[in-house]
């Protein structure tokens, strides 16, 4: 009977020692100690200001991004005032009256040498007059209008390079008119003065033709010699203020030759002008049915 209760009394205190111990892991699952709790709630809070910093981080990046970038952006009241450029140099020519001046004239093209020509003339700053053939219009539609476009003078030297001494009223005709009709419908400009071929005048003939007749006060020969060298010796040797110079841009040694010629003479103070310019600026002027070498002071 003893050892019965005795047994029965340690089973119940066995059960209540288990139950004990399942209550105290219940409650630990459930609630942890203060000093965890305190570490947790510290880290969390290290988190979240974490995050705020990140946050302010990156709107400071993109802040310093958007004004680095160039691209800041400006009420109406602080927009600065647009940046004036500096005014660049300009190539436009000037002509100087009391500086020396001539003018460098070119016969019975255009040709396939006058585009360099011009490329000379343009790289100089610089002119020329050049008298063409109408015979040679159709064929230079372009160069006739990049001449006009650049500055240049075109003049009238007949159709096709007849002596005009000695043909008809109505061939003389046709040869001057039909040439400034040419190159009207080709660029829309009348050559206001004229050389005949081969410089072939007479006074009969110089009131027919109803312009001024331009002639030449130093010849180059070009025609003749074909020399590079020969060329620019006529030139050097004879020029002066004033004066009219006759090339021919039919061929390559004249254009060879205006490589060096018209640098040159730019070089020694010489204004390079057209026919017009040089009567205007000496304050001379053109009249039709009157021919001119020269204009000297």
């Amino acid at each position: 009977m003893t050892k019965k209760f005795l047994a029965v009394i340690l089973v119940f205190m066995i059960v209540l020692s288990m139950g004990t111990v399942s209550a105290n892991v219940h409650n630990n699952e459930k609630q942890e100690p203060n000093d965890v709790q305190v570490n947790k709630l510290t880290e969390s809070s290290n988190e979240l200001i974490t995050n705020d910093d990140i946050k302010t981080d990156v709107e400071e990046n993109i802040k310093h991004e958007t004004v680095n970038s160039g691209n800041k952006q400006y009420t109406v009241t602080e927009a600065p005032e647009p940046i004036i450029p500096v005014e660049e140099k300009s190539d436009k020519r000037v002509i100087y009256p009391d500086k020396p001046m001539i003018a460098i004239t070119y016969d019975d093209g255009p040709s396939v040498y006058t585009p360099e020509v011009l490329d000379i003339l343009k790289e100089n700053n610089s002119v020329a007059t050049f008298f063409v053939l109408g015979s040679r219009v159709y064929d230079n539609n372009d160069t006739l209008n990049r001449m006009l476009e650049e500055g240049n003078q075109i003049g009238n030297h007949s159709y096709n390079h007849k002596n005009l001494t000695t043909i008809s009223d109505e061939e003389l005709y046709k040869q001057i008119k039909g040439t400034d009709d040419l190159v009207y419908i080709a660029t829309g400009y009348t050559p206001s003065v004229m050389r005949p071929p081969y410089g072939s005048t007479n006074k009969e003939l110089i009131q027919k033709i109803s312009k001024p007749v331009i002639k030449w006060s130093v010849d180059t020969r070009d025609w003749e010699n074909r020399n590079v060298e020969m060329i620019n010796k006529n030139i050097f040797e004879n020029v002066k203020d004033g004066d009219i110079i006759l090339m021919h841009d039919l061929y390559e040694s004249t254009l060879e030759a205006s490589k060096i010629a018209i640098p040159e003479l730019i070089s020694r103070g010489f204004q390079i002008v057209t026919i017009d310019e040089l009567f205007e600026y000496r304050g001379a002027s053109l009249a039709a049915g009157e021919q001119y070498y020269n204009v000297y002071k």
